[in-house]
């Protein structure tokens, strides 16, 4: 199917995954590049992101490592400068970029009762302009540590990513005595699968081969929503 799919009973809560789920990008990739064009980062960051896309695309990807060293590399930053340009960057190239229908799909789903939560391996403030610009519950991003106003290091837990979402969604939903069996799981990639597996209602989004198939054998919802014109030659992977 193509368009976004429609529930007979909307779930309580819907984990949304970022990355090629509603968008055909990397929002990392996104945000490193604006960071470059404005002399804050080193080309080199922005050439292994793209890297890391790709892994992340074929589910191979150390996320941890990659987050560390980005950390390091805007350790200098003022995190309320990061806050600012984050929001540029969602201006200029995340919100161009969202597939058409999430803007309506997931309002109808939250008039409807359901909350929104973004699950992503994108540290928070990459992600809270989208998440404010949905009207999500709430976002489940890679901890970070902060300190004297810089990101330092990675904080406590997992990173938000593979195994991670799924044990970051299972805290949010036991702290509000929510079943996983009533929720749903929105994703695009083989890592997301733990996730998938484990909630009531799953949705694959461009789906690779490997997801697709065992989103056929399990009976999972396959969307494949338009790609917006913009982007589409810069597309790295979710």
């Amino acid at each position: 199917m193509n368009s976004w799919p429609q529930f007979e009973k909307v779930p309580e809560v819907a984990f949304v995954d970022v990355d090629g789920t509603l968008l055909a990008q990397t929002t990392t990739y996104l945000f490193a590049r604006i960071l470059r064009r404005r002399g804050l980062l080193k080309r080199s960051f922005v050439l292994r992101a793209m890297y890391h896309g790709l892994q992340h695309r074929f589910g191979r990807l150390d996320y941890g490592r990659l987050v560390a060293f980005g950390l390091r590399s805007i350790a200098r930053i003022p995190v309320v400068e990061l806050e600012r340009i984050a929001y540029d960057n969602f201006v200029e190239f995340v919100r161009p970029r969202l597939y058409e229908g999430v803007v309506e799909h997931f309002t109808a789903l939250r008039q409807a009762g359901t909350s929104i939560v973004l699950v992503s391996s994108s540290p928070g403030i990459v992600i809270e302009p989208l998440r404010l610009f949905l009207g999500c519950t709430d976002s489940l991003t890679t901890p970070v540590t902060i300190t004297r106003g810089r990101l330092v290091g990675i904080g406590a837990g997992p990173p938000c990513y593979g195994e991670g979402k799924l044990y970051w969604a299972e805290r949010w939903a036991a702290e509000r005595e929510i079943s996983m069996d009533a929720c749903a799981a929105y994703a695009d990639n083989w890592s997301d699968r733990a996730l998938l597996q484990r909630v009531g209602t799953a949705v694959v989004v461009h789906p690779h081969r490997r997801l697709r198939q065992l989103a056929l054998k399990r009976g999972w919802e396959i969307v494949y929503p338009r790609r917006p014109r913009v982007g589409r030659r810069r597309s790295v992977g979710g």
